[in-house]
């Protein structure tokens, strides 16, 4: 019988150790020189701001967008972590990781709507109400991006760094980027 350690000296998986670094607020992500040496492969998560309803709408949820690539360089990238809409019938902010700096992509996450949802990855649509009937929100990814309630009913208020949806006169969440690598 042989142990991991005969076949994987280091222990299993080359010696490389997960990192992650969380934005809940925009900032810059500099890729060590230990994450290009190892391959320059990381994992972004990112979340947009959500929407906020009017009437018997709730507003749509911000996209999630999750992205695999490979940088080149130790070159910082902008994190843009947008707001959630800031008013009735408004929608939330997009967020970005600008890769391209470090010889990556760039991605973006579109803001959620006021209601509905279109052109968007994610299950974010918003709650809605009416006396023909009632329709549920998108439940979202991992509950990053739901849909917010309507006038009567659903989740109300967006938690902070959710992108979640939110009622007409309450506050949507705002967004998030979660980028994860090994070295």
């Amino acid at each position: 019988m042989s142990n991991l350690t005969d076949f994987f000296p280091s222990g299993g998986g080359g010696g490389l150790t997960p990192k992650f670094e969380e934005f809940n607020a925009s900032g810059t992500f500099t890729p060590t020189q230990a994450l290009i040496d190892a391959g320059g492969y990381i994992e972004i998560f990112l979340v947009a701001g959500g929407g906020r309803g009017d009437g018997s709408f709730g507003g749509a949820g911000g996209e999630v967008v999750m992205k695999k690539m490979y940088l080149t360089s130790t070159a910082g990238c902008a994190v843009t972590v947008g707001a959630g809409a800031p008013a009735q019938n408004t929608g939330g902010s997009n967020s970005s990781f600008i890769g391209s700096s470090a010889g990556g992509q760039d991605v973006t996450s579109l803001g959620g709507a006021p209601s509905g949802q279109s052109g968007k990855l994610g299950a974010g649509w918003g709650k809605y109400n009416d006396s023909s009937g009632v329709y549920t929100a998108g439940s979202g990814v991992f509950g990053y991006g739901a849909g917010g309630g309507g006038s009567q009913g659903g989740a109300t208020t967006g938690k902070p760094n959710s992108g979640q949806g939110s009622y007409r006169t309450t506050n949507p969440g705002s967004g998030y980027c979660l980028i994860k690598w090994y070295e």
